[in-house]
Order: structure tokens, then C-alpha cells, then sequence
């Protein structure tokens, strides 16, 4: 350190040279937010720090200037790393270096990116070394370090952690790794230390993320058919009966037909990486189309019965964990066939494995799909509502987490021709929809309507929710949401399943799965579904500011 000491002020650079020693990069600031913290207790300053990291210190006005004006600074803590052409620095690799130097510990870190291994470990430094820390977010060969002990971790640790990490080597906690036969073993990911569900979250995740373009694109050009298509009204031509219509129709329709095998597909990688991608679309597909053992003694496409999402979801699942099975029976192949087993062996025998699973699984997800949407499409008029109540407000609990993206995969799907459910699947789309509008709207009309509620930057920030709430982005509520959750999030709950509700009571249909007020025009009754958003933002504006204490005039900017 003490690069900085001969510029001046120099107590101003040497904490600039204390910070530029932590890693920083976008999306780990939780070393440099303690430090931050540290900084604070060491001067006996007030502080906050959230699950965010973000840092609030507080220092008091010097004496004789308590009246004035408060004076904020504000900065990031992460820092953008862009690497120049030729450029080797590796932020996750530095963290560890820069840790052992401190320490007096010797270290050769090896980094493997998209343009190869860098400064690669040579047996002898293998044979050399003490352990081996794997700081790795994916499957990493092990085979070269059998026989030392070896810690894996996700990127993360080796970036914020380096310190224990080195420690796990030097005290002897790492256990020694051992590798059957020579086989290729896995690396530990982030995923290790997860629990059973959350790994099953984020597969789940990652085949929605990938889903939701083909979802919303083909949704919304299938919805520009409708709206074009007037001629057609009433007839069961309506959406392609003129040409310019027909268009976007069979655009739209084949993006969104893609929906199933893209999420299986996407799952499956997910689980196994790239050799899993062509079973899970294949599963996805068999789901889509409802294929069976019948089938093929028949070839009569007429009498299949699709299962769905829910088939989608197993297919992917499954796909997954038959690939890794595959890969793992591999592993006692000979080394000769290692380069035709990602090309040639993987995606075979699972694509073929998938296939006979839903063959022989698709007529109980036919039974399945047929009750589920039988029982959707049979809901009264009181029995819908209560369904447009619960995923108007699941819209609100987490904004764009589980519970959110698991209201609007209902809805999306319920869209899908393949559910049969045609205007209920409609209506529970609309009731989506508006329950994902409603909390930027509480936000934006709180700020703009109870000043005294929020500071001027919270009031600048909220001006902004209201075209993020018009166009169907809950997220942007959710700076709101992490800095109050104990009023916000209640009041969004109960505006978004008021709204949701009343959708539903209206009658209300969406052909299209997102657009917000944007897409009003091929809305069934957009008058009263707008009237849905309005009063359900209303009511969780009103509950909120009533809720929510005014703040003093200092904190506000509202003195007279």
C-alpha cells in the first residue's frame, strides 16, 4: 500500500488507496459496504446498512450550523470493470493474490474465461501447493488435483472472502479430493451451499427468464392481429381473416407456441448445462404436443391431449437430471470418446431417454391439464373473482420474485390455445396484468398527492412509476419496497388484489400477456379494467399515506 502518500490531502487518498484494494466489481460490494460500515463505528457515526449493502452514515452538523441545510454525498461502491484488449486482470483472481500477498502466503491463481485458461497451474506447481481453492461458477475439471486437499466455492466468496479462504487451506480444513478412476469431476458451485428448493428456483428461473421474450413478443403481435382484424369480428376467422392481420397472428403464434419447449429446454440447461438443452426442448415439445404410446400405433394427431405446463415443467426437470445421469454412467468411458460424448452420446441417449419418459407420463398429465383447466374454465362468477384477488395480489408480494413470476407463468399460461380455456384464461390474464401495474401506481400517486409523506428524492423518484406502472413493471416499486417494506408492501398487496379482483368481477379479458395500459385497445371491457387499476391503486395509495407517518419539515423539504 502507501502508492498514494506523496499526493495531497493525503488522509483523502490514503482512504482512496484503502478502498481501491477491495475488490469491487458490479454485484459484490458487500467487502467494500463493511469497510464502509467499519469506517462508521470506528468514529462513533450513526450508520445504516441494508441487505443490500447500501451504507448511510450520518454526521452531525459542526457546531454553530445545525439549522442549515443538511448536506448529502453521495457515491457508488461498486466500480464497472472494463478490460482493454490484451488486458489479463481477473477481479475474483485479484482478490485472492492481493489477500496472500498481506498474509505473506505464496499463490499462482489460474483464470478461465471465454478467452481460455490464463497463467494455467503446471503439475509441478500442483505437486508444490499446500491445497487449492476453486472459485468457480460452473463445472470445472478436477482430475489434474487428485490427491489435495481442495476447497470449492462460488466467485463470490473468492472475491469478498479471500482471506478465509486461504485459511481453509493453511489450517488443514480442506478435505482431500480423490477422482475415480481418472474420471472428470464436477466442481462445487454456488449452488452447493444452496437449499433443495432454492436450487429448484433458480432452474426454474432460468426457464422462465428465457420463456418470457418468446411469451410476451408472440403475445402482443398476437394481440396487434385482433386489434387489426375488425372484419372478422364474432367469426372464428377473428385474427386472421385479412392478411395484415393473418401476419401478426402467425408471427405471433408461432413465437408463442414455443413457450413449453423454450422453458423445459432452459430448465434442463439449467440443471446440466449445455448437453441438456436439446432433451429439455424435445420434452417440452412432447409436452406441448401430448404425444403417447398410442399414438404411434395410430398416428392420428387428432386424439392428443396436451399436458401443459405442467408436463413442460416435469420435462424439463427430468431432462435435466437424465442428462447428468448419462454424463456420470460416461465417466467410465474411455478417454478416446471424451470429444464425441457432448456431440454424439449426450444428446442421443437423452433426447431418446425424455422422449420414451413422456411418451409413457403424457396421458396422466393429459388427465391433470384436462381437470385443472376443466375446473378454471367451470369457475362461477364469485369463484373467478376470488382467483383474480389472489393473483392480483401474489403480483405485489415480491415484485418480480417467486411469487410474482409464479402469478404471471399461471396467467401466461392459461393464454396458451393448447390449455383450452379461451376467455377464462383471458381473464385471469387481465386480472395478472392489473395486479402487476398497481404498485408503482401506489407509489406515484402517494408521492405526488401526500408530499409530506416522502423526502424531495423520494418524490422525484416517484414521478417516475407512473409510465412504470402504466407499462406493467412492478419493479419499479421496489426501491420503495426494501427502504419501507412494513407499509409498502402491505398497502400494494391489498391495491393489487382489489384491482385483480375487480378485473375479474368485470369480466375483464387480455389476449395479451404484458403492455399494460399500452394495450388497452385489444382489452375486453378496457374501460372497466382500467377503472380496476384505478381504484385498487387508490385504495393502496390511501392505506399507505394514512399508514405512513409524515416526516418532519427538515426531512421532507416541504418548510415553509
Amino acid at each position: 500500500m502507501a502508492v498514494l502518500n506523496h499526493l495531497e490531502p493525503q488522509r483523502v487518498f490514503r482512504f482512496f488507496e484503502e478502498l481501491c484494494a477491495i475488490p469491487h466489481g458490479s454485484g459484490n460490494t458487500k467487502a467494500v459496504s463493511d469497510w464502509l460500515v467499519d469506517f462508521a463505528k470506528a468514529r462513533g457515526l450513526r450508520y445504516v446498512q441494508d441487505q443490500l449493502n447500501n451504507v448511510v452514515i450520518f454526521r452531525d452538523a459542526t457546531p454553530g450550523y445545525e439549522s442549515a441545510e443538511p448536506v448529502i454525498l453521495q457515491g457508488h461502491m461498486d466500480m464497472v470493470c472494463e478490460k482493454e484488449p490484451g488486458c489479463t486482470k481477473d477481479m475474483a483472481a485479484e482478490g485472492l493474490e492481493m489477500k496472500a500477498k498481506e498474509m505473506g502466503v505464496r499463490i499462482k491463481v489460474e483464470t478461465q474465461g471465454s478467452g481460455g485458461a490464463k497463467n494455467v497451474l503446471s503439475a509441478e506447481d500442483i505437486a508444490g501447493a499446500k491445497g487449492v481453492i476453486i472459485a468457480a461458477d460452473k463445472n470445472v475439471d478436477l482430475s489434474r488435483f487428485d490427491g489435495k486437499p481442495l476447497y470449492s466455492c462460488p466467485v463470490s466468496r473468492g472475491i469478498n472472502e479471500p482471506e478465509a479462504l486461504i485459511n481453509e487451506i493453511l489450517e488443514g480444513k480442506a478435505p482431500v479430493h480423490h477422482v475415480a478412476g481418472g474420471a472428470k469431476a464436477q466442481a462445487a458451485s454456488s449452488s452447493d451451499n444452496e437449499s433443495t428448493w432454492h436450487k429448484i428456483y433458480k432452474h426454474l428461473m432460468s426457464g422462465v427468464s428465457h420463456m418470457l421474450p418468446f411469451v410476451i413478443g408472440g403475445g402482443i403481435l398476437t394481440a396487434i392481429a385482433f386489434l387489426v382484424d375488425q372484419p372478422g369480428l364474432g367469426t372464428s376467422a377473428y385474427g386472421s381473416s385479412i392478411p395484415a392481420a393473418a401476419l401478426f397472428k402467425t408471427i405471433g403464434g408461432e413465437a408463442f407456441g414455443l413457450m413449453l419447449p423454450i422453458l423445459a429446454g432452459y430448465i434442463a440447461s439449467s440443471i446440466a448445462d449445455r448437453p441438456g438443452l436439446a432433451p429439455g426442448f424435445v420434452g417440452g415439445l412432447f409436452a406441448k404436443a401430448g404425444y403417447d404410446f398410442a399414438y404411434l400405433g395410430t398416428l392420428d394427431s387428432t386424439t392428443l391431449v396436451s399436458g401443459g405446463f405442467i408436463a413442460a415443467l416435469f420435462a424439463g426437470f427430468a431432462a435435466g437430471y437424465i442428462t447428468l445421469g448419462i454424463e456420470r454412467a460416461c465417466d467410465r468411458l474411455p478417454a478416446s470418446l471424451e470429444g464425441i460424448k457432448p456431440m454424439l452420446i449426450y444428446p442421443v441417449l437423452g433426447t431418446l431417454a425424455i422422449g420414451v419418459v413422456m411418451l409413457a407420463l403424457n396421458p396422466l398429465f393429459a388427465l391433470i391439464n384436462t381437470a385443472l383447466n376443466g375446473f378454471l374454465a367451470g369457475l362461477g362468477t364469485s369463484n373467478i373473482v376470488v382467483l383474480g384477488l389472489v393473483l392480483g395480489g401474489m403480483m405485489s408480494v415480491d415484485m418480480g420474485g417467486p411469487f410474482n413470476k409464479a402469478a404471471y407463468v399461471f396467467g401466461t399460461a392459461a393464454l396458451d390455445p393448447s390449455s383450452g380455456l379461451g376467455t377464462t384464461g383471458q381473464i385471469i390474464m387481465a386480472s395478472v396484468m392489473v395486479g402487476g401495474m398497481v404498485p408503482p401506481l401506489v407509489i406515484a400517486l402517494s408521492t405526488t398527492f401526500f408530499k409530506n409523506r416522502w423526502t424531495k428524492a423520494d418524490r422525484n423518484a416517484g414521478l417516475v412509476n407512473y409510465i412504470m406502472g402504466l407499462s406493467f413493471i412492478s419493479e419499479g416499486a421496489i426501491p420503495f419496497a426494501a427502504a419501507d417494506p412494513g407499509h409498502v408492501l402491505p398497502s400494494c398487496i391489498i391495491g393489487s388484489a382489489i384491482a385483480g379482483g375487480l378485473s375479474a368481477a368485470f369480466g375483464c379479458t387480455s389476449p395479451a400477456p404484458h403492455g399494460g395500459a399500452w394495450v388497452a385497445a385489444v382489452i375486453g371491457n378496457p374501460l372497466m379494467w382500467l377503472v380496476a387499476c384505478l381504484v385498487g391503486s387508490v385504495i393502496g395509495c390511501v392505506i399507505l399515506s394514512f399508514w405512513k407517518k409524515p416526516l418532519p419539515a427538515s426531512e421532507s423539504g416541504l418548510e415553509k
